[in-house]
C-alpha cells in the first residue's frame, strides 16, 4: 500500500534541491523549473465522498508546515477526496510533529468528515 501523496507528489521531490545548494542556471537547470511548475500548478482532482465508506485521514509535519489528504479507497487505489498545506504557528510547533499535523487538518474546513 502506497499512500496518494507519495504517489502523486513524488515527482515534486525529484525537482527540489537542498537550500544551500548553488544554482548553476543551465539548460537541464531550465527543464527541472518548467517541469516543476507545471507539476504545482495541475492541482489533482478530487472526488466526493461516499459516506458508506471508510475515511482515511493521513497526514505529516514538514519544516513547520501541516499537510493533509483525505482518502477514500475505490477498488485497490486510494481516491483524494480534500487536501490541505497549512503554515504552522509557534504555539502548536512546540507538540509532537505527528499530533500537529492531525490536529491541524481536523480543524481545517475543507477536510470534512461528516455526512451533511
Amino acid at each position: 500500500y502506497d499512500p496518494w501523496h507519495k504517489i502523486h507528489l513524488r515527482s515534486l521531490v525529484d525537482h527540489k534541491a537542498p537550500p544551500t545548494t548553488l544554482l548553476n542556471w543551465t539548460e537541464e537547470a531550465e527543464l527541472h523549473f518548467t517541469a516543476l511548475k507545471q507539476a504545482i500548478t495541475k492541482a489533482p482532482a478530487v472526488g466526493l465522498p461516499d459516506y458508506q465508506k471508510y475515511f482515511h485521514l493521513h497526514a505529516c509535519e514538514v519544516e513547520g508546515v501541516a499537510i493533509g489528504f483525505l482518502l477514500q479507497q475505490h477498488g485497490s487505489t486510494y481516491r483524494p477526496l480534500a487536501y490541505l498545506s497549512k503554515k504552522l504557528d509557534n504555539i502548536v510547533t512546540g507538540m509532537p510533529a505527528c499530533l500537529c499535523a492531525v490536529a491541524t487538518a481536523l480543524e481545517t474546513s475543507r477536510l470534512q468528515m461528516e455526512n451533511p
